[in-house]
């Protein structure tokens, strides 16, 4: 991207767009969830042709007509994310810090090893969340949290006993992914 477009690019995010982090549930995924990255360029759909001309400029995304008189161009792929986000940071203004954030953020998704890992990036996109004036958030961390305890990915054990206790935070109830503690029985008198 040329550094006009860039600048271009930078101040259309600074007025008119947005990054976003969306946990999204999706039972076939290895943690029941995976985190969507997405930068959202907005416009009147009067003017969605002009929208289209940003893709030469972007380099990948999608149109979409809200239905409410706005049109949007998404880009949802995590290469070109990272590339449009550092083209751009050296002008952005507003969204600095989303810019920031998303350039340390982005990169450590594809990566996750294991479901601790999974729920830390989870509470990042929570508190990225904050930086944004929408209050449309759906799934938090703490829906991740319940699911990755329920499924056995983290152990059933409190946060207190887990940062306090030597073989929860030495790492022995996740070793193997899984924890051995039984499930609970019904207490049905014979």
């Amino acid at each position: 991207m040329r550094p006009t477009e860039a600048s271009y690019i930078a101040g259309f995010l600074d007025g008119d767009g947005s990054i976003h982090f969306q946990l999204v549930r999706q039972k076939e995924y290895r943690f029941g969830f995976y985190i969507r990255a997405s930068a959202v360029f907005s416009q009147s759909t009067s003017a969605r042709a002009k929208l289209e001309k940003l893709f030469p400029m972007v380099g990948s995304g999608y149109l979409r007509d809200r239905g409410t008189g706005m049109s949007d161009l998404v880009i949802t792929s995590r290469p070109v994310l990272l590339n449009l986000l550092a083209a751009v940071e050296p002008y952005v203004i507003f969204k600095e810090e989303h810019v920031r954030r998303a350039l340390n953020l982005i990169p450590r998704i594809a990566g996750i090893r294991d479901g601790e890992e999974f729920l830390r990036l989870a509470r990042e996109v929570d508190s990225f969340s904050t930086l944004n004036y929408s209050n449309s958030k759906r799934i938090s961390a703490a829906d991740v949290e319940r699911h990755l305890r329920s499924t056995g990915v983290l152990c059933p054990c409190n946060d207190f006993l887990a940062s306090n206790s030597e073989g929860m935070a030495s790492g022995n109830c996740l070793q193997h992914g899984r924890h051995d503690t039984p499930a609970p029985r019904n207490r049905v008198k014979v």
